[in-house]
């Protein structure tokens, strides 16, 4: 395992050992409001100059200068545009006019007897002169105070101070929650939301090539270059449903930007909305909760508590042969890698190009009468089959995730069962295998007594598939419980199969747990993991990646990739290539196994498996999870995949588009080509031929 992964691990252990081990039982943390029927004004008309920011970079003042990049300041306005030297483009906060679409640079939502309304920095702060600003070392802040007295007598009194700072050719902003005032619970007033710079780059056409880039499963596209009269914008809740990184960017031209979201990305969903034939704007940005609501029929839940932290987006501007997804991932990762998130350096030595397999032990079904009962599928004895007929098939370098081994985190404590899992662990050890454990980090057995479950804002317990959530104050006492167990085992390596899979708030705590503070707790607790031996993640939202030696399971796909004007592409693969061993979804468990093979090509990922061994069904004569009826297949996959990408895991993807129908490339920096062609026939490109459903590795 990677030292520096072991060191930086342990450290950040120590640091966060203690955090919130005093958190205690509450039920629940939050109120109900009751939906009213209330008319409520809160938009002002304005002079038409406030609303729209000059495109001539001569009527602002320049505040900050930094590489490539220059910040300009509107006083009028009081929003912000950067300077691109290198292309010329001036990105602004606002754009001009199209149609009657209200612009802001800031927007505050806020839940008023029930029912949501929305103030912009346009015309309910700028508007009102109550939008102050200094500037200061390479930027700029600006104060926008929301003052409004609604029709029922209701007064509104909101301030958030936003700063706007280039450094290292980026730009920085800042906004600092801890300010915001006017959330009073009692009167039926929080601030729920916040959109920061929602029109930044906007613009009301595309040309062709332009995209918004957004984290959806794998990454996906969305094409600007027409106007439909219809498109349903895409909301992108940041570390769950396969949106693992929080980042998104914008290409206009020959210029685009990339965006990460540095601070409270947990609580961030990003926005994408298309310019229609009667008007609107291309335009991507993040909307961050700052109270959790939850509603029905005819009340809110509303939390006790509201966000305090900050909110920091850092911008990078990208042109010409940059100015593309590949490019844009490229910003992402370097920024990642700057501030922590992801390590740069990775082991120099390897081994041999692994195979990935997960076996499947048991399985839960559920019965007639809705009990869920587990089935054996392999046993211990049966799983060492599987690796001898690995072995004997040349597969050296093993990494075996035990699937379905334990309830939870709490392994078999039958002595037969016992002796029989540490006979396996022993077998491995000579024969180049290593060993995860499948275990869950914060979701147990909802009929667990001896657990402290998660309670939403309705008070009920936050259940998942066939778990529940722990209370954020037992994450760490779970974790004890499981290293206390892999030692006990002997076991080399942990496979945490929930915690890169969902996040979730907790309002049963005596202390609250938002997002923020859960997204802590995980990735400390991975560090423990890590720590202790080799640590395999689940899917990969990005906080847990940092420690992993193995990922698996990464999407292939997007959800919204069959969406009009929507195309899926590598952004995620792109962003951790080099730096990171990835797997997708299980080969063998897609309909067409050799496509899905040929996906994991195109996107760098080791191919991975699962399997099972038993004698329980007629369906092991066709079923490719048996592994009798896949592993020739597997072999033959793993020695192409092996024969291409043995001296390619450590580089970095500098490239990848569509060739020709059903053909794409991608590149990488050590001037390496791969080829994939997903056609029934062969095809020529670039003067070689890539047999029908192939690849061809180039130099």
């Amino acid at each position: 395992m990677n030292i520096i992964k072991k060191l930086t691990a342990a450290v950040f252990v120590l640091l966060i050992l203690f955090s919130f081990s005093a958190c205690g039982k509450k039920s629940p943390a939050s109120h109900t409001v009751k939906k009213e029927n209330i008319s409520v004004a809160v938009s002002a008309d304005t002079d038409k100059k406030q609303l729209y920011v000059s495109k001539d970079k001569k009527s602002m003042k320049r505040v900050a200068k930094s590489d490539m990049t220059e910040l300009y300041f509107d006083k009028e306005t009081c929003t912000v545009s950067v300077y691109d030297t290198a292309s010329g483009k001036l990105w602004s906060s606002l754009p001009g006019k199209a149609g009657d679409e209200k612009t802001s640079a800031v927007a505050v939502s806020v839940l008023i007897k029930g029912n949501s309304y929305t103030l912009s920095s346009q015309s309910d702060s700028v508007g009102f002169s109550s939008a102050l600003y200094e500037e200061k070392e390479n930027g700029v802040t600006v104060n926008y105070g929301f003052k409004r007295t609604l029709e029922d007598g209701t007064k509104l009194n909101i301030l958030l101070p936003v700063s706007y700072t280039l450094a290292d050719g980026a730009l920085a902003v800042e906004a600092d929650c801890s300010a915001l005032i006017g959330e009073n619970h009692d009167d039926g007033v929080a601030v729920t939301h916040i959109d920061i710079l929602p029109y930044f780059g906007a613009a009301s056409k595309g040309e062709k090539g332009d995209c918004i880039l957004l984290p959806d499963g794998c990454g996906v596209t969305v094409d600007l270059s027409e106007n439909p009269s219809e498109f349903k914008n895409i909301s992108l809740p940041v570390y769950e449903n396969g949106n693992l990184i929080g980042a998104f960017g914008m290409k206009n031209g020959d210029s685009a930007f990339a965006v990460l979201i540095d601070e409270g990305e947990e609580i961030a969903c990003v926005q994408a909305c298309k310019a229609l034939s009667g008007g609107g704007f291309n335009r991507a940005y993040g909307r961050f909760e700052i109270t959790p609501v939850k509603s029905e029929e005819d009340k809110v839940y509303v939390c006790n508590e509201s966000y305090s932290g900050k909110i920091r987006l850092l911008y990078r501007f990208l042109s010409y042969e940059n100015a593309d997804y590949v490019g844009m991932a490229g910003a992402v990762r370097e920024l990642l890698i700057r501030n922590g998130y992801l390590l740069s350096e990775t082991d120099d030595d390897d081994g041999a190009y692994p195979f990935n397999l997960s076996v499947v032990f048991q399985n839960y079904v559920t019965d007639s009468k809705g009990r869920t009962l587990s089935q054996t599928l392999t046993t211990y004895s049966r799983a060492q089959e599987i690796i001898d007929s690995l072995k004997a098939k040349g597969m050296e370098n093993i990494n075996l995730r035990l699937k379905g081994v334990s309830d939870g985190n709490t392994y078999s404590k039958k002595p037969g069962k016992i002796k029989e899992l540490e006979k396996l662990l022993s077998y491995g050890d000579g024969e180049a295998v290593s060993f995860y454990a499948d275990a869950s980090l914060i979701t147990l057995p909802s009929e667990r007594k001896d657990a402290s479950f998660a309670l939403g804002l309705d008070g009920e317990k936050l259940t998942k598939d066939n778990g529940a959530f722990v209370s954020c104050g037992n994450i760490g006492d779970n974790t004890n419980e499981l290293l206390s167990l892999v030692r006990e085992r002997g076991m080399q390596g942990v496979c945490i199969n929930d915690a890169s899979a969902y996040l979730y708030g907790d309002y049963s705590a005596e202390k609250l747990c938002f997002r923020t503070e859960t997204a802590d707790l995980i990735s400390g607790q991975t560090g423990a993991v890590s720590a202790s031996g080799r640590l395999m993640v689940d899917t990969g939202n990005i906080y847990s990646v940092k420690y992993a030696d193995m990922v698996v399971n990464l999407p292939l796909y997007a959800k919204n990739q069959g969406a009009d004007f929507c195309t899926a592409v590598p952004f995620v693969q792109t962003v951790l290539h080099g730096l990171a061993d990835y797997s997708c979804e299980p080969v063998n468990k897609n309909k067409n196994s050799e496509k899905a093979f040929l996906k994991c090509i195109e996107y760098g990922a080791i191919p991975y498996y699962e399997w099972y061994a038993s004698d329980l069904s007629s369906e092991e004569k066709t079923d490719k999870s048996y592994y009798l009826n896949s592993i020739t297949e597997a072999q033959s996959q793993y020695e192409r995949a092996a024969a291409a990408f043995e001296d390619l895991r450590d580089a970095r993807i500098t490239d990848h588009y569509r060739v020709k129908k059903n053909v794409y490339y991608t590149c990488y920096d050590n001037s390496t080509g791969i080829y994939v062609n997903y056609n029934k026939s062969p095809v020529s490109v670039n003067g070689v031929t890539v047999e029908g459903m192939s690849f061809l590795r180039v130099n």
